[in-house]
């Protein structure tokens, strides 16, 4: 079909059906959808694009679901963060409700045969971010994801579902009345796949990336090393979003959780509390803290490096002379600021002003302080 009668929404459909966004995004940066599905059908030699019908083929997926695209009103916003690798365009169940949901959207992932306390943890997270009025996000997959959204379901909290498939069905099939009640209880459902397409590993790896930038915050239950909800934490912190890991308990289990809080790449935290301050974090100079921030990891050009223990700023000048053993060590040209007298070491913590923190503001704090 000529670019210049196919609109923008058939065009990325049909591209999302054959490529992935890397495998376009310099094309796209130079044509438009239209022009580069075009292109695509012109040089390929075997003519299996040709034969494709992108009106037909929309039209007849978006009898389940429909397809947005980043000009529409629902489109995430935050998946912009991926860059090239942003999705040509999403397959929706709940469109109108998704804007809602993104806007406080946290993730609740791990194990597909977890633990019993891992069950027991992603129950109190889900429900205690449910109750705080976020949305609770995970993939409907056996184990601490559908944990989770069964959890916040019975608050009567909308959840938000990322499906490594087609949302014309669900993997496993005993998931799906799970999947209809959360529709029915407000929810949404988004996918990267259209309507008939089966859950396979590329699929569940590219939905683990979605299911990191569609949220504000990641918390990952209980993951062996290199699974999917791993892939999910490990995107969380190329994209700079808050990662909370439930403390690695020696289980097999939990040694993706290890892990990451031995390499200072996640914040540790065994109960809910912690969680409900991660979607109020945001980077600030160490010169603009303010007494009764909560610091959570300093942040560099990389990703965050997370304290293992959060604790409470206190503001106070510089003195090179103090006799805590650590102020004495700093040479700094400029500004320093000790956001800290012995808490929670037995030192200070002395700052250049214009390194950058990752914090909790005071008046966005939990009830009371994470380290009490």
């Amino acid at each position: 079909m000529p670019a210049q009668t196919l609109h923008e929404r058939a065009a990325r459909a049909a591209l999302a059906a054959h490529f992935t966004p890397g495998q376009l995004a310099a094309e796209l940066a130079e044509y438009s959808p239209a022009e580069l599905w075009d292109r695509r059908v012109r040089s390929d030699a075997i003519g299996r694009l040709a034969r494709y019908r992108p009106l037909g083929e929309l039209a007849q997926a978006e009898l389940t679901c429909p397809f947005i695209i980043p000009s529409d009103e629902e489109w995430p916003t935050a998946l912009a963060d991926l860059g090239p690798a942003c999705p040509l365009g999403l397959w929706v169940r709940g469109r109108a409700r998704l804007p809602h949901l993104t806007a406080s959207a946290i993730a609740v992932t791990g194990n597909r045969v977890p633990s019993e306390q891992a069950l027991t943890r992603a129950r109190g997270f889900a429900t205690a971010l449910a109750e705080a009025d976020h949305t609770v996000t995970a993939t409907l997959a056996h184990g601490v994801d559908s944990t989770a959204h069964q959890a916040a379901a019975e608050t009567g909290r909308a959840t938000l579902a990322v499906l490594p498939r087609g949302l014309d069905g669900v993997h496993p099939y005993s998931h799906a009345p799970l999947l209809s009640s959360l529709l029915d209880g407000g929810g949404a459902a988004v996918s990267l796949y259209r309507p008939g397409t089966p859950a396979s590993g590329a699929t569940l790896k590219a939905s683990a990336v979605l299911l990191a930038a569609l949220t504000r915050a990641l918390i990952l239950v209980e993951a062996l090393d290199h699974v999917e909800a791993m892939h999910a934490a490990e995107t969380a912190v190329d994209l700079h979003r808050p990662l909370l890991a439930a403390p690695a308990t020696g289980d097999a289990r939990s040694s993706g959780n290890a892990r990451l809080l031995d390499a200072q790449l996640a914040l540790n935290s065994p109960d809910p509390l912690l969680a409900l301050a991660l979607p109020h974090a945001r980077v600030a100079r160490a010169g603009d803290v303010a007494d009764g921030d909560l610091l959570l990891a300093a942040v560099g050009d990389q990703s965050p490096d997370y304290f293992s223990t959060p604790y409470t700023a206190r503001p106070e000048p510089f003195n090179p002379s103090c006799g805590c053993g650590v102020c004495c060590l700093v040479i700094a040209p400029g500004e320093v600021v000790v956001l800290s007298n012995g808490d929670p070491w037995d030192s200070c913590d002395p700052w250049p002003a214009d390194d950058h923190l990752l914090i909790v503001p005071a008046k966005q704090r939990p009830d009371r302080p994470v380290e009490e």
